[in-house]
């Protein structure tokens, strides 16, 4: 076969193959689902006979759908139902004894948003209801169109790749001439770090379930309600949206989520919140398996075995599956992609190469908006050890200056986030801050953040439950304990390698190990360990620096080796390993049919970003109510207007000001109109009742309407123009020196 023919061949089998993948990519392109999972129990001493309405608006279009309802009965009785946008019933059944998944065929003749629910009787006895779904098969939708258009996008990228690669032989040589890129070992690294990701975190490939970890449902709705945030208008969302009854959770103010708009995006396009939060996880795994790759190549005088055996100790240490499989802490598997970043800038910048100060400064800034806990530990450590290293520093104006500028570049990045942040800290009381400020002086009450000993941090595996009997147990997994034997052993070989970097990571991430448990003083700690929680939070930093000091280890002892790719593939087998049981008992017991999923009971989460005094079990019986004197006070209107509130009085009695109690939590930004009878309009004070909730005056007028909304503060918006300033100025630096360099 001549090379014509052979192109040809080549061509029309990758046509066919991307012709089938287009099929069964977009087979389900007209398939509409609407699944709301939840848990209400009705029961007669607590519930009156009535309509309950659970969902909140979905909007369908024209045509005829599944309806399915599921949950069990105590007798006969009770019921659902459907409205339309009108709140017209267009739909309602009874609902038999026993336990039911009933399924009804429903026409929807126009567009329009229907919300359903249930009806009960007490005397039907205890009532529960678990689920609610709407399904059709030929509707075509805009987040439908969206996902298969991202995911045939994707697959075309990837097939018009391998066409390019097949057909153009010379594509490395052209790469390497123009660009100067060696494509060839591009791809192998590029394949190689895939391959980690994935055996490090295949249990997220099960799409029928999911991890239900300790932060599974906070993240879960904060891309939810950073999604409706930005669809009613808000950026950057501080105040969310779409969940504790819309009475304005503040999360944003004080958890960074700049890197959360990656699965609010894929959720933006038609993707679901929990297929959304997976692929951001295993991009955050692949790109923490890079950054680690290219710090320990570089730590390592630019030797490929000491990135990739750094990147698979990285992969594989136990707390960082922990992190992502048991905990679902979202925040903190996100400061895994900067810790190494952190450690190359700070490595670059100590042994001479200050104009490498972007990177120090990119892990920090990266860390800022992943998460505050890992930002304090990552700076408190930095801290320490320049200041062990005073000496290197003293008379050093270069390295002083170029950490001076990481440092101001960081915070002017990060000042949209951190200004609106001091400013809440400042004017505003949530629980929140007084985690952040609040000091533990019985150690007996403190002794509850220590939670690993000394002897656990040799475990092989933890199944995380705690009880009375037993802690929970994070470890760094053997494969990281391991890291200071290769040590030990090239010692015993008396190697004259200089490993003196190394060595300094593996000390201080022995260190940090012990600092991880029982054995380290932290009762003289304390301040430090009521703000990061946990002292085994410190196997993080941890497991970056042994995993560095591995990666050397590793290739210095392959160096002695007479057959090196069989001692590669021991060391590669023994590290996946040593993570194999989180990830087998992640599989087997840690996951749950997406049926389990409730996002309707799960989403305070503590409620650390309420007020202290506030229950919240009174939003469930409160609902949309403003509190007032009714006696002295009609309200003739009110209605909830994204983040804000509206509503029109009538006084009763007498003209003295009546005091109202809003349905909105009070966070410093918020502010009311007051438009009287002759339409006048001016602002009026907005403060904050027993409860934390947002509380005005009608200020004695008669009559009126009263406009709550939330308002960017000065503080927020010069924020924001601070870091738009430093992004411009950044950008504009980076193209004159890439010009700079292309017309050399």
């Amino acid at each position: 076969m001549n090379e014509k023919a052979k192109k040809t061949l080549i061509i029309i089998l990758l046509a066919v193959l991307f012709l089938v993948c287009m099929v069964f990519i977009n087979r389900d392109l007209f398939h509409f689902e609407y699944n709301f999972s939840f848990s209400r129990i009705f029961m007669p001493e607590e519930n009156t006979k009535g309509n309950y309405l659970l969902t909140e608006q979905i909007p369908l279009k024209a045509g005829t759908y599944q309806f399915s309802v599921s949950g069990t009965a105590s007798s006969a009785g009770n019921g659902c139902y459907i409205v339309n946008s009108a709140d017209e019933t267009i739909f309602e059944a009874e609902i038999k004894k026993g336990a039911f998944h009933d399924m009804y065929s429903i026409e929807i003749p126009v567009t329009t948003s229907v919300r359903a629910g249930f009806r009960y009787d007490p005397e039907s006895g205890i009532f529960e209801a678990n689920r609610i779904s709407f399904s059709a098969d030929h509707v075509l939708y805009k987040e439908s169109l969206l996902r298969h258009s991202v995911l045939s996008l994707l697959t075309f990228l990837v097939f018009a790749y391998a066409a390019l690669r097949l057909l153009k032989d010379d594509l490395p040589e052209t790469v390497r001439r123009k660009l100067g890129f060696d494509l060839r070992y591009l791809e192998k690294v590029f394949l190689f770090l895939l391959c980690l990701t994935v055996l490090s975190s295949w249990p997220l490939f099960d799409m029928n379930r999911f991890t239900e970890g300790d932060d599974f449902y906070f993240h879960l709705s904060r891309i939810e309600g950073i999604a409706l945030s930005l669809k009613a208008g808000y950026f950057p969302p501080r105040i969310l949206l779409g969940w504790m009854g819309n009475y304005g959770v503040a999360s944003e103010f004080y958890y960074p989520g700049l890197l959360m708009l990656i699965p609010v995006s894929l959720f933006l396009c038609g993707f679901s919140s929990i297929t959304s939060l997976k692929i951001f996880l295993f991009l955050c795994t692949f790109f923490s398996v890079l950054t680690m790759f290219l710090a320990g190549k570089r730590i390592g005088k630019n030797k490929t075995l000491c990135g990739a055996g750094a990147a698979l100790i990285y992969a594989f240490a136990s707390y960082r599956l922990i992190c992502l499989f048991y905990r679902n802490a979202v925040g903190e598997v996100q400061a895994f992609i900067f810790y190494p970043l952190i450690v190359w800038g700070l490595f670059e910048i100590l042994n001479g190469n200050t104009k490498k100060w972007g990177i120090f400064a990119l892990g920090f800034f990266g860390m800022l908006m992943s998460h505050m806990i890992s930002l304090a530990i990552s700076g408190i450590l930095c801290a320490v050890y320049l200041l062990l290293s005073v000496k290197k520093l003293t008379g050093n104006k270069e390295i002083v200056f170029s950490l001076f500028k990481a440092a101001a570049v960081t915070i002017m990045l990060g000042a949209f986030f951190l200004l609106p942040m001091l400013e809440q800290l400042m004017k505003n009381e949530l629980r929140i801050n007084t985690n952040v400020s609040g000091s533990v002086e019985d150690w007996d009450e403190l002794w509850f953040y220590v939670l690993t000993r000394f002897k656990n941090l040799f475990l092989p595996y933890d199944i995380w439950v705690a009880n009375d009997e037993r802690w929970i147990s994070p470890h760094p997994g053997w494969i990281i304990l391991c890291v200071p034997l290769f040590r030990l052993v090239l010692v015993m070989m008396k190697t004259r390698s200089d490993l003196r970097t190394a060595d300094k990571m593996a000390a201080v991430g022995v260190v940090l190990l012990i600092a991880a448990t029982d054995l380290f003083p932290w009762q003289f700690c304390r301040w430090f360990l009521t703000r990061i929680q946990f002292s085994w939070r410190m196997l993080g930093p941890a497991s970056v620096l042994l995993s560095l000091a591995g990666g050397i280890y590793l290739q210095t002892l392959i160096a002695f080796c007479s057959r090196k790719r069989l001692w590669c593939t021991v060391f590669f087998l023994a590290a996946m390993l040593s993570g194999l049981p989180i990830l087998i008992i992640t599989f087997r017991d840690k996951m749950y049919p997406l049926s389990r999923l409730d996002l309707s009971n799960k989403v305070i989460h503590g409620a650390e970003y309420m007020p202290p005094e506030f229950d919240p079990a009174f939003i469930d019986y409160n609902k949309d109510k403003i509190n007032t004197d009714e006696t002295r006070t009609r309200l003739t209107e009110s209605r909830r207007r994204k983040l804000g509130f509206l509503f029109s009085f009538e006084h009763l009695s007498d003209e003295e000001p009546v005091s109202y109690s809003v349905p909105l939590v009070y966070i410093y930004g918020y502010t009311a109109e007051l438009t009287d009878p002759h339409g006048n309009i001016r602002p009026i004070p907005v403060s904050k009742d027993k409860m934390g909730l947002i509380l005005v005056s009608d200020e004695g007028e008669t009559r009126g309407t009263i406009r709550i909304a939330y308002e960017k503060t000065t503080v927020q918006k010069f924020s924001e123009l601070i870091s738009l300033g430093t992004l411009v100025f950044l950008a504009v630096r980076l193209l004159r020196k890439r010009h700079q360099i292309l017309s050399r």
